[in-house]
């Protein structure tokens, strides 16, 4: 399949939000704390665990269009909370057949002929499971292209388009209620963005490149959530050139940038910024010099932080997409390249980091679109697959996903025909312990 950088990615009346004045939303929260206990008890109990079918979700995604109002009132939601309600977690209940991502089939469910016939059969206590997920407040709307960043127990969603616009808003979604709100920022103005990367350092976003239409950028945006001011990064010497399509983390006290394409090509090279400015206020990049050789040239990649190494794996030049991986080490600077049988391609994926698997998932594998979960065992480098109940996302790429409280949150994306504005959990049952394993090596037990 040839790709484009440039191509493939081109290449809200709406609630306020605020760190510091969040009153309805604590009242919320509070009320709903006992009642989470018995929502994410093993037991699996809920006040409505009836499975919709095809159809019924269909009409469940209708329901949440935009043509819905895009805000309930602070005092609605707090008034529901104090009732008791909360969002239900429907997917925890299996279907009559679970989505799975293995080549055989899945065991059947034990005693599903012995439930009586209004019954769902539930799924196993240490599985995962699929939800689509309702929301309330100012739902973002159908976008790709966007970031999504935790912070506390919000997560942070900024930027993106659908095909046609381009977005500079911040949607925070409280994971607790499901409540979205508007962020109502000041301060210097960020340009409309897809593609661009958003860090999580404490309480502050760093903000970097991205592009709208033909242009890319190469500014430096740094966005307070506790006073909700964004700033313009004020910068001395060299800087990375104008990109998207890149990765950024963070590690010891810098942002780390790699890769990205211009327009033009593909690139391969590495920067960091101080996270904390210079006594006149000022950042300062630098390039990072390493030895092992470089990744080819990428982007619509991912970079996960393990330790003290990065994770570099898939993406595209333009031409190919990679099923590679490639690590990073952190401290020494130097990249080793590990092959991994069977090589798995991915482009515009998302990877996330749960205890010593990376979780990979949905993406484009150079031919279609994929809804797929693939593990990759980092002490073992070895891909694995797990039954998952529930109904999965549509396939998709170009969507954002965020580990949150044993949640793995994936929202919006792109199938080649349709932008999204849907939001699914994965919930990772007993794998949400997989944070508290000890330290480990990647491949040590390859």
């Amino acid at each position: 399949m040839a790709t484009n950088i440039s191509g493939l990615e081109g290449d809200m009346a709406s609630s306020t939000y605020s760190l510091v004045d969040n009153v309805a939303l604590d009242r919320q929260q509070a009320a709903i704390t006992a009642s989470r206990t018995l929502i994410r008890s093993p037991s699996r109990t809920h006040r409505d665990a009836r499975v919709p079918d095809g159809d019924a979700l269909a009409q469940q995604a209708a329901e949440m269009g935009l043509s819905e109002p895009d805000e309930l009132s602070a005092i609605q939601a707090a008034q529901a909370a104090k009732s008791g309600v909360r969002m239900k977690r429907a997917s925890r209940m299996a279907e009559s057949r679970p989505h799975t991502n293995a080549a055989a089939s899945p065991p059947p469910i034990p005693g599903k002929d012995a439930w009586s016939a209004g019954a769902e059969a539930r799924a196993p206590t240490p599985a995962m499971y699929w939800s689509k997920r309702a929301t309330w407040g100012a739902r973002p709307p159908k976008m790709r292209s966007q970031t999504m960043s935790v912070i506390g127990s919000g997560l942070f969603v900024f930027g993106g388009w659908n095909n046609s616009i381009c977005y500079n808003d911040v949607y925070v979604l409280d994971t607790e209620t499901m409540f979205w709100t508007r962020m109502r920022t000041s301060g210097d103005e960020v340009p409309p963005c897809r593609a661009h990367t958003a860090t999580a350092v404490g309480y502050r976003l760093f903000v970097f490149g991205g592009g709208d239409g033909t242009q890319y950028f190469s500014d430096l945006y740094v966005l307070d959530v506790r006073t909700c001011v964004w700033t313009r990064a004020p910068l001395v010497g060299p800087a990375p050139s104008s990109r998207r399509t890149h990765t950024c983390f963070y590690y010891n006290g810098f942002v780390y940038l790699f890769g990205g394409g211009d327009g033009h090509r593909a690139l391969n090279d590495l920067w960091r910024v101080r996270a904390e400015p210079d006594a006149n206020g000022a950042y300062a990049w630098e390039e990072v010099e390493t030895t092992g050789g470089r990744p080819f040239p990428r982007g619509y990649h991912t970079s996960t932080l393990v330790g003290n190494q990065v994770v570099v794996f898939g993406g595209s030049d333009g031409q190919e997409c990679f099923g590679d991986t490639s690590l990073l080490n952190l401290d020494t600077l130097e990249w080793a390249h590990v092959p991994i049988d069977p090589p798995l391609t991915r482009l515009a994926h998302t990877a996330t980091l749960v205890g010593m698997y990376l979780f990979v998932i949905c993406g484009h594998d150079g031919s279609d679109y994929s809804s797929q979960v693939l593990m990759l065992k980092l002490d073992t480098l070895k891909w694995e697959t797990r039954t998952i109940y529930g109904k999965a996302p549509q396939p998709r790429g170009y969507h954002a996903c965020a580990l949150q409280d044993g949640r793995l949150f994936v929202h919006g994306g792109y199938n080649g025909q349709e932008v999204f504005d849907d939001l699914y959990t994965l919930e990772l049952s007993s794998y949400s312990y997989l944070p508290q394993v000890p330290e480990f090596v990647i491949g040590c037990h390859r």
